[in-house]
């Protein structure tokens, strides 16, 4: 019997199908996968996803074809601050269709029964952060627009970047200063005085205290409270390295960082303070690539939004990343409620980070 003549079930899944979603899942991770759950299984790390979350399971769509899993479309429960208001919405991820069932709607079909579920929930919006290939067809056929566009950045350690073009030792060409330069031009010092970062292992009421705080200086962000950046960073099967700002014993800020040993390449994941604490930002850049660097990571990524961000930790991520992808990232949303969000979105204030779209 060929793949395409098998009978073809769509359906939202349950948590008896976790298995077999996670072993199909596993090649959607690429290679470095393993590293997002040490000493665990790709299992534990799909339980915690779509099961774990405080605000409630994920809505997973699949199909299959026989007994197999031929195609998943997932979307996890966030709450989002939006001029002023907390409402509900779904992130969209986990695509992947097999090679033998693509080019037959599977995924049309998966992301409407999703939306139809979510909407079903009350859900204000669904977003997500897709490929160019699955933002043609979520924009051309499915009723999603482009909210925002992303920039993917990079930092480069030069002398190692130029090693492996030129055969030269990194350690000869290290001699020139090179490295030295670029993190004298890109990467802030640390202020003096008022601020001290520390390593943090969990949120609580500090972190509370600065979202309350802090969320007037923004117009969209993910609700940052403890209970989400728990779940999201510490109880999470990935290994995380988070920062905690205080200024006279005060939380003002935090950021979370990863690192894939494997190919020396890390990332900040998310940055948080209030809209213009110039220090506070300083002082977890300086501290968390200061880190990277000595751990041996030669390449650091991040996201900052192309337009509508007008933080200071948006300038800083700009300035320490200096180098930008041509190709721009889509953020992409589909209204479900339209009575629940402003109409237009707000067009300045956001705060969008890598840590925000479930791939880092």
């Amino acid at each position: 019997m060929t793949p395409s003549s098998l009978s073809l079930e769509v359906r939202l899944a349950e948590p008896t199908d976790l298995a077999q979603i996670a072993e199909f899942l596993l090649p959607l991770g690429g290679p470095s996968f393993p590293e997002r759950f040490p000493g665990r299984t790709a299992q534990d790390f799909y339980r915690w996803k779509y099961f774990q979350n405080p605000l409630g399971d994920a809505i997973v769509g699949i199909a299959i074809a026989g007994d197999a899993i031929v195609s998943v479309v997932a979307a996890a429960p966030k709450r989002i601050w939006i001029s002023g208001k907390v409402v509900l919405a779904y992130e969209l991820g986990d695509f992947l269709t097999d090679g033998s069932h693509r080019k037959q709607g599977l995924f049309s079909k998966l992301i409407e029964l999703v939306c139809s579920k979510i909407a079903a929930c009350g859900a204000a919006f669904v977003y997500v952060r897709p490929n160019d290939a699955s933002f043609s067809i979520l924009a051309g056929k499915l009723g999603f627009f482009e909210a925002q566009r992303l920039d993917a950045r990079r930092l480069i350690v030069p002398s190692q970047a130029l090693s492996r073009k030129t055969g030269i030792p990194a350690s000869l060409l290290r001699l020139s200063g090179m490295d030295k330069l670029l993190r004298d031009r890109c990467v802030p010092h640390f202020p003096k005085g008022g601020i001290t970062v520390v390593p943090a292992q969990r949120f609580g009421e500090e972190t509370d205290e600065l979202w309350a705080r802090a969320s007037a200086d923004y117009n969209f962000a993910l609700v940052r409270d403890s209970s989400y950046l728990n779940w999201r960073f510490s109880d999470c099967p990935t290994p995380y390295r988070m920062l905690r700002a205080v200024r006279s014993g005060h939380t003002v800020g935090f950021l979370v960082a990863s690192a894939e040993r494997a190919n020396l390449a890390a990332a900040i994941v998310d940055l948080f303070t209030d809209g213009s604490d110039e220090e506070a930002v300083e002082g977890l850049v300086a501290t968390a690539i200061g880190d990277l660097l000595g751990r041996g990571m030669q390449l650091i990524s991040t996201w900052t939004l192309q337009r509508s961000a007008v933080s200071d930790g948006h300038k800083m991520l700009q300035r320490a990343f200096p180098f930008r992808r041509k190709q721009h990232l889509h953020l992409a949303f589909r209204v479900l409620h339209s009575h629940e969000i402003p109409s237009p979105l707000p067009s300045q204030k956001w705060q969008f980070t890598l840590g925000d779209s479930d791939g880092a």
